[in-house]
C-alpha cells in the first residue's frame, strides 16, 4: 500500500477536507487490481461514481466510495459471485481485504455487501461493493485505461485497464438512479455529463428500457419535476469535491434540465414500453426497443470521426 505521506500529499493536492476519502480512492484502485488478477473483469462491467472518476472524468470528477458492477457473462452466476468474494478475502500489496458478510437479494436482482480492509496505517477501512444481476448490458462493454492520477507513480504495479459500461449506458444508469432516488451525487454526475457531447435520442431509449427492466415506467415530466422539487443533501457532496469548488444547486439543476431536454418527448415505441413497464410484460416490445438502441449506437460508431 502507498505510504501515508504520499496519501497526505494526494489529499492536499486534491483539495479534500477528509484524507480518508483520498485513501479510499487509492484502495479502490488496489481492489480493482485484485479483481483483474482474479479474471473478474471479463465477467463484469464496471459502472457508478468510482468508474466515472477512474475512467472518464479523472481528477476533475468527484470522489466516490463504492464499487458498482453489472454482471456481463454467460457463466454460472453463483460461480462468478464466489470468485468476487474470493478476490476480497486475501492480502494484496500490503492491504488485507475481508468480505465475509454479503447478500444476494430475495428477488436475485443484486449481490453485494461491505468489504473490510486494513493496512499499516488504517486498521478500519471499508467500502461497499454491489453487482447488479437484473439485466446484462445493452451495449458492448469497453476496456478503458484508468485516468492518470498523481499517486500512480507510487503504485507497486503498472496502470491497467478495466472493463466498463459504454459511456452512454452509464449516463442512462445515472438518469435511472436520479429518477428512482434522491442522491445529490447522481445529480452532480449528470451535471458533469452535461458538459460532454452525447446522443440524446439514444440516451432516452436506454433510459426507458432500463426503467422497464426494473418495472418502473419512465414519465419525463416526473423526472424534471423531481429535479426542482427534491430536497437534496448538498452537504454530502461537499466532502467528495475540492474544498475550493463552489456548489451552486440552482445552476446544477438548470444545466441538467437544459442539457437533458431530449428526455422530455417519447416516441411511439417508447410510450408503448412505458405503458407495460409496471407489470414487466410484453418482452417483445422491450426487445424491439433494445434492437433500436443497438442500431442507433452502431450508426453513431460508424459516423464518429
Amino acid at each position: 500500500m502507498i505510504a501515508d505521506k504520499f496519501v497526505d500529499l494526494y489529499a492536499r493536492n486534491s483539495g479534500l477536507r477528509d484524507k480518508l476519502v483520498a485513501e479510499r480512492d487509492i484502495v479502490l484502485t488496489y481492489a480493482l487490481r485484485s479483481m483483474l488478477e482474479f479474471g473478474l473483469m471479463e465477467e463484469l462491467a464496471f459502472k457508478g461514481g468510482t468508474c466515472l472518476r477512474k475512467t472518464i472524468f479523472g481528477t476533475t470528477g468527484r470522489f466516490s466510495e463504492d464499487l458498482d458492477f453489472t454482471l456481463d457473462t454467460n457463466e454460472a452466476e453463483d460461480d462468478i459471485l464466489i470468485r468476487v468474494v474470493d478476490s476480497f478475502n486475501l492480502e494484496n500489496y500490503g492491504i488485507t481485504f475481508k468480505f465475509e458478510e454479503y447478500y444476494k437479494s430475495d428477488d436475485e436482482t443484486s449481490f453485494g455487501g461491505e468489504v473490510l480492509y486494513w493496512h499499516d496505517w488504517n486498521a478500519a477501512g471499508r467500502f461497499r461493493l454491489q453487482v447488479s444481476l437484473r439485466e446484462r448490458p445493452t451495449l458492448p462493454a469497453d476496456w478503458r485505461a484508468l485516468k492518470l492520477q498523481p499517486y500512480f507513480r507510487y503504485l507497486e504495479f503498472e496502470p491497467f485497464r478495466v472493463r466498463s459500461l459504454d459511456t452512454i449506458e452509464m449516463i442512462a444508469e445515472k438518469v435511472r438512479a436520479a429518477y428512482q432516488r434522491a442522491k445529490v451525487r447522481d445529480l452532480y454526475d449528470l451535471h458533469r455529463f452535461a458538459t460532454t457531447p452525447f446522443d440524446g435520442e439514444l440516451l432516452r431509449r436506454l433510459v426507458v428500457l432500463k426503467l422497464w427492466q426494473v418495472r418502473d415506467p419512465f414519465v419525463p415530466a416526473r423526472f424534471f419535476e423531481k429535479l426542482r422539487g427534491e430536497q437534496y443533501d448538498w452537504g454530502d457532496l461537499q466532502r467528495l469535491v475540492r474544498a475550493s469548488e463552489r456548489i451552486e444547486p440552482s445552476e446544477i439543476v438548470s444545466t441538467v434540465e437544459a442539457q437533458f431536454a431530449s428526455l422530455r418527448e417519447l416516441t411511439g415505441l417508447e410510450e408503448q414500453v412505458v405503458a407495460v413497464a409496471k407489470g414487466g410484460r410484453n418482452k417483445r416490445l422491450a426487445e424491439q426497443l433494445r434492437e433500436e438502441i443497438k442500431e442507433l449506437a452502431a450508426i453513431g460508431r460508424r459516423d464518429a470521426p
